[in-house]
């Protein structure tokens, strides 16, 4: 059974109550984009310590910016893991090294375009890798499906380390069943735009 996180955005206008009847999440995913990195901008970070305050399960902060030290400290109370691009600035061991300083669980993520060899010398210190299914930015784009064959050829080297392989954009009830390598899935859409956010998400486990 997979693992499912509910992806929300770290917007000025964010309503608690939006995920507070959701059952048997996983993890809470936050996008946070800088509009420098991306084009669009959402870096209400008052977020997490709300989610913190209404939830148990683990936190994850998305940062999909241009400097992710910048962000790093501002949010680390208040969330369980960091996950960063691997196409952003800055060095990524030093980036990754302060993220462990402070006990936080660390992820690299990468873009349709960045082919899985970029991130192997890293591996050893990740404890999640997330492919993205669509180019980062906006919610609601389509599954790109050339993102399946990279969750495959990344599963690969789970025999030789401690990752988990998580998916984010475009995922759907659709095509999750063809990620069968994907330990975790991050849906916005196909959670909060169903008709029953619930049964969305135990089908999605359930793929």
């Amino acid at each position: 059974m997979k693992k499912v996180a509910v992806a929300i955005h770290a917007t000025q206008d964010f309503d608690i109550n939006s995920i507070l009847n959701l059952e048997n999440l996983d993890f809470i995913h936050v996008d946070v984009m800088d509009g420098l990195f991306v084009n669009n901008t959402m870096v209400n970070l008052d977020v997490f310590q709300t989610l913190k305050e209404h939830f148990t399960i683990p936190i994850i902060a998305h940062l999909m910016v241009k400097d992710p030290i910048e962000y790093i400290d501002k949010i680390i109370d208040d969330v369980d893991a960091i996950f960063f691009h691997f196409e952003s600035d800055g060095d990524i061991l030093s980036t990754l090294k302060t993220i462990g300083t402070y006990h936080k669980k660390k992820g690299i993520v990468i873009n349709p375009s960045t082919p899985i060899s970029k991130i192997i010398p890293f591996l050893s210190e990740l404890d999640f890798v997330l492919i993205m299914g669509v180019n980062p930015g906006w919610s609601g784009q389509k599954f790109l499906p050339a993102t399946i064959e990279k969750v495959n050829q990344l599963a690969k080297y789970k025999e030789n380390y401690k990752f988990e392989i998580d998916v984010d954009g475009g995922v759907n009830l659709k095509n999750a069943p063809e990620l069968k390598n994907a330990d975790i899935l991050s849906s916005s859409s196909t959670i909060l735009k169903s008709s029953d956010p619930n049964e969305a998400i135990k089908l999605l486990k359930e793929s």
